[in-house]
């Protein structure tokens, strides 16, 4: 049995310890549209009037050939795309991957016949749990800008990484408090206690628990089948490369062989002195002497 076997027990433990900064969690409570909307005013520092029901777990992907992606959270206003993220791991290339993600938008809602005007502002938000850019800032925001002359506009892109770490640099009260939420599950207002309120009654929810585990499961069984595929590929190459090894080595000794026999020959039907044959043969003259 693999080591990465999970019985419902261990499921269950793992589901009761979940906090917000789970993904599973974190999407179910961004598909309430009050706490997305409130999410993103308290991070852009922006009012929204009216917020499209978000998405959670949004895929793309136009072609075949094309690289898919599955967005956390992606919703809009009338002025505006958003997409949030919640990063859990320290994954390299987040920059190009936030790069995709707005081009990706831009791809999906701008339809044959539109015209690029009617393209609204994208902004892409990752949480990150660690500092993306090691650069020790509590916010990295991205535009796109005329090096030569600043005065001019902007491609309405906007990339920021909150660098969750370091929530204690953070200007802003509100959102400090709404980031350390999210390391120690410990609320500290009115938001983040409402936050803490819905991730109790999604823990309760017996829908959700259900999806989780059965998540949780196939994740594991796609694991588990990646590491027996692995396992058997390692096995087929090293069988393979054994295979290869001992016909080269066949190969190598049958040419040695016939070598020693033909200088064999040399030197008892030809007379050939022993010092030359194996000089000839390239044979060393103490191997050469015990065939004669």
């Amino acid at each position: 049995m693999s080591n990465f076997y999970y019985n419902s027990g261990d499921l269950v433990k793992e589901w009761e310890s979940l906090s917000f900064s789970n993904n599973f969690i974190f999407t179910k409570l961004m598909q309430n549209e009050e706490i997305c909307r409130q999410t993103l005013e308290l991070l852009l520092d922006i009012k929204i009037s009216r917020l499209e029901y978000p998405t959670s777990e949004m895929s793309f992907k136009f072609t075949p050939e094309s690289h898919g992606i599955r967005m956390d959270v992606y919703t809009a206003d009338d002025n505006h795309y958003y997409d949030i993220e919640i990063q859990t791991t320290n994954k390299k290339n987040l920059l190009k991957r936030a790069r995709y993600y707005s081009s990706i938008i831009d791809a999906d809602v701008l339809k044959e016949g539109m015209d690029y005007l009617e393209l609204r502002e994208n902004i892409i938000i990752f949480l990150c749990l660690e500092d993306p850019f090691n650069k020790g800032l509590p916010l990295y925001t991205f535009k796109t800008k005329c090096v030569e002359d600043s005065t001019l506009p902007d491609d309405e892109t906007t990339k920021l990484f909150y660098n969750i770490g370091n929530w204690k640099e953070n200007p802003n009260p509100g959102v400090r408090n709404f980031l350390e939420f999210i390391i120690t599950n410990n609320p500290k207002d009115e938001f983040t206690s409402k936050l803490s309120a819905h991730v109790t009654m999604t823990k309760k929810n017996a829908d959700y628990r259900r999806q989780f585990m059965m998540y949780s499961m196939y994740l594991r069984d796609c694991i588990e089948d990646g590491i027996e595929q692995g396992i058997a590929e390692a096995v087929d190459a090293a069988v393979e490369k054994a295979v290869n090894e001992a016909v080269d080595k066949a190969v190598k000794e049958t040419k040695y062989e016939r070598t020693i026999k033909d200088a064999v020959i040399a030197i008892t039907k030809f007379n050939i002195p022993p010092e030359l044959a194996a000089k000839e043969y390239n044979i060393p003259l103490d191997e050469l002497l015990k065939h004669l």
